[in-house]
């Protein structure tokens, strides 16, 4: 044995771990490297961090997915989603492969079985839903985070896209708005600093950025709100600072809450709107390009749901 292998070989996950982080951070947005740090940190570590690199295999990647499926001991994080380990191994893989690539290994886990992903249609709004959800939001536009709901559901636009639109970033001569800047909180990690941070950072990806025509209606709205407004004045707060996504959700909450509505997560406005473009008959590739994917797989496979009432029109034409 070398003594590249031998070090390998002597060599804990965890400081593998630690390596594959550093070369990370050289490479991947901030956001990007606090979701690996905090992956790596409160759930790959502590399960297998302990071992040396020559007992990774297999076999241990296993006993990893069935620890965060069935326990999630060691973490105190309780049972995981079939996503959410799906997700932790996506970096669980890269570690390994890093391994492979520094100390000489190969095929470490070839044979893991990773947990079967069960696709799940996207909840939407039904149509009662939303005429009741824009009858109060149109009623109410003038406040610009009844505003904001209507932006979104009319554009499909993210929570943390919408918190960091500002005015610079519409156009309404040109009836257009630009996606160019998303706001998250992310995990932060040192004694001397908070345990998260809020942050306004790129889109999540090079097909986010993005121009999105405005319809006449959402003109008239901004038009309405727009009034001797400073062109970094965020649009939520008509101020230069930002509301976080996580209070967005709240407020959007509260609106469901005052309407007698059920409680769904924020993602539901983007949903309705991927389904209903579909309903209107939209190219996909077109709705592709707005909802800011890199794929027309991804759109059809995530945002697009077929509701009955489509099954029935398409079953229609048969007769």
């Amino acid at each position: 044995m070398d003594s590249m292998d031998r070090k390998g070989v002597e060599r804990k996950f965890s400081d593998v771990c630690e390596e594959w982080l550093c070369m990370e951070r050289l490479v991947v947005k901030q956001s990007t490297y606090a979701r690996y740090e905090h992956t790596v940190r409160k759930h790959i570590v502590p399960v297998i961090g302990e071992r040396n690199i020559s007992d990774i295999n297999s076999s241990a990647v296993n006993y990893f997915v069935y620890e965060k499926l069935h326990h999630g001991r060691l973490t105190d994080a309780g049972p995981l989603s079939v996503k959410t380990v799906r997700d932790i191994c996506v970096i669980l893989k890269s570690i390994i492969g890093y391994a492979e690539r520094e100390y000489g290994f190969s095929h470490i886990a070839d044979n893991a079985v990773l947990p079967k992903k069960r696709k799940q249609e996207p909840d939407i709004l039904s149509g009662e839903e939303q005429q009741l959800l824009e009858r109060y939001l149109w009623e109410h536009a003038g406040e610009p985070r009844c505003a904001g709901l209507l932006i979104c559901l009319y554009t499909g636009l993210r929570l943390g896209e919408i918190c960091a639109l500002q005015w610079q970033d519409v156009n309404l001569q040109a009836q257009v708005l630009q996606v160019r800047h998303t706001i998250q909180r992310i995990p932060v990690s040192g004694e001397m600093c908070r345990k998260t941070l809020v942050i306004l950072d790129e889109p999540k990806s090079e097909a986010s950025f993005r121009t999105i025509p405005l319809t006449d209606n959402l003109r008239r709205l901004f038009e309405q709100l727009s009034p001797n407004k400073v062109s970094t004045d965020y649009i939520l707060t008509d101020s230069a600072r930002c509301i976080e996504p996580r209070n967005y959700q709240y407020y959007f909450r509260r609106v469901l809450e005052l309407l007698d509505m059920r409680i769904v997560n924020f993602h539901i406005l983007r949903h309705t709107f991927a389904s209903r473009c579909v309903e209107c008959g939209f190219d996909i590739k077109t709705l592709s390009e707005i909802l800011g994917h890199s794929s027309t797989s991804m759109t059809l496979s995530y945002y697009v749901h077929t509701t009955l009432e489509m099954k029935r029109k398409q079953m229609e034409l048969l007769a």
